[in-house]
């Protein structure tokens, strides 16, 4: 940590003071902190999971700092935020200045588009990158040290598609998507894990950034006579805004999304619109671990209200206690030694499941389906891969 210019001339002062009075001591000073990067959308269309971020990652680091010996030999964190906005543009301009606040890993923006546009930056720098973004792609992009906290696109994907498929009884499916990243990896799974039924979909239709009339695309898929809507949607506010437009416009069919339709903030704004519908979800309240339990807790305890656990708050959590775990261990900051210890990371409880780092950088395994009702989340089955 430096010393401005008067506080280190006193101490060097008091220093010499000591050396002539008595045998040699050691000034001792606040133990240097370790300084954690975090790029969340605070502002822009998607500042709802910045502002959720944000939250898990205080919660963390505020329980870590009281601990006796904080990180490890006293060390406290330090979180130094960056806004990453709504664009790819400002997520790298984000990347650069904060690459240059002496941080020892990064909490990267859970927004798969700006993890893939950081990427080229983020080769260049040897330092542990944690996400929460789930396209399939992340982890191959060659980004040595790129560690993802949630179940890929993958596995949610997969796990959608066949319960649409064998729960739902669905022969013309349709599928809705965002046309980011997220969105449109997450709908080429689904139309691939179709395709192992010898089902094609009779719409897939994407909506451009940042619209909030979803009209003309939710009309096709239901002039398509769909028998099952999926829907792969990273923004919580687009889902509320999606749901309430298909009820409006008379698209009966069972409803299967992405995580964000299980988000408790986008559940609270669409309301009745939300009932009935499925989700595949990181986390669903009432199937709690202990440790998933402790974090609800005490995220309500700290903030007032319920975590938005999967796509918001619980994977940066669980972030923050794995870099605390590994620099514990290995008693140092040291980016090589740290990336190994991530990489052996194996059956590590965390509040999204048990950790597990594959040969990618993927470390959960596992989603789960549930079925929305009063705005809750019930656990309907748990998809393993």
């Amino acid at each position: 940590m430096s010393l401005g210019r008067k506080n280190f001339l006193a101490a060097g002062a008091a220093g010499a003071v000591l050396g002539l009075i008595g045998p040699p001591s050691i000034v001792l000073g606040a133990p240097e902190p370790i300084r954690i990067g975090l790029i969340p959308p605070i502002t822009g269309a998607n500042a709802l999971l910045g502002q959720q971020e944000q939250d898990g990652v205080k919660l963390a680091v505020d329980e870590i700092n009281a601990r006796p010996d904080k990180v490890f030999a006293g060390r406290p964190f330090e979180i130094v935020t960056e806004d990453a906005t709504n664009d790819n543009q400002s997520a790298v301009a984000a990347l650069n200045k904060i690459l240059g606040e002496n941080i020892e890993a990064l909490l990267a923006p859970v927004l798969s588009t700006q993890v893939q546009a950081m990427a080229p930056v983020m080769k260049t720098h040897l330092i542990p990158w944690l996400t929460g973004g789930t396209a399939v792609k992340n982890t191959q992009l060659g980004v040595d040290g790129l560690f993802r906290l949630r179940a890929s696109d993958a596995i949610t994907a997969a796990a959608m598609t066949a319960f649409a498929v064998q729960d739902q009884h669905a022969k013309r499916p349709a599928i809705l998507h965002a046309s980011d990243a997220f969105g449109t990896g997450g709908a080429d799974q689904i139309v691939a894990n179709l395709k192992k039924f010898s089902i094609d979909p009779v719409a897939n239709e994407q909506f451009p950034k940042d619209t909030k009339d979803f009209t003309a695309e939710i009309l096709k898929c239901k002039s398509a006579n769909c028998d099952a809507l999926l829907l792969y949607i990273q923004n919580p506010s687009d889902t509320a805004v999606i749901l309430q437009q298909i009820r409006s416009l008379g698209l009966s069919v069972p409803i299967v999304g992405s995580p964000s339709l299980g988000n408790q903030t986008a559940l609270e704004i669409a309301k009745a619109s939300a009932d009935g519908c499925y989700v595949g979800l990181d986390f669903i309240v009432g199937a709690n671990s202990p440790v998933a339990t402790r974090f609800v807790r005490n995220f309500s305890q700290q903030f007032g209200h319920a975590p938005d656990v999967g796509s918001g708050s619980g994977w940066i959590y669980d972030g923050v206690y794995l870099l605390a775990a590994a620099y514990a261990k290995q008693k140092s900051t040291d980016p090589k030694t740290t990336l190994a210890t991530l990489r052996a990371t194996k059956d590590y409880a965390g509040v999204l499941g048990t950790f597990t780092c594959d040969g990618e950088g993927n470390m959960i395994h596992q989603i789960s389906i549930g079925k929305i009702e009063n705005s809750k989340v019930t656990l309907v089955k748990k998809v393993s891969a």
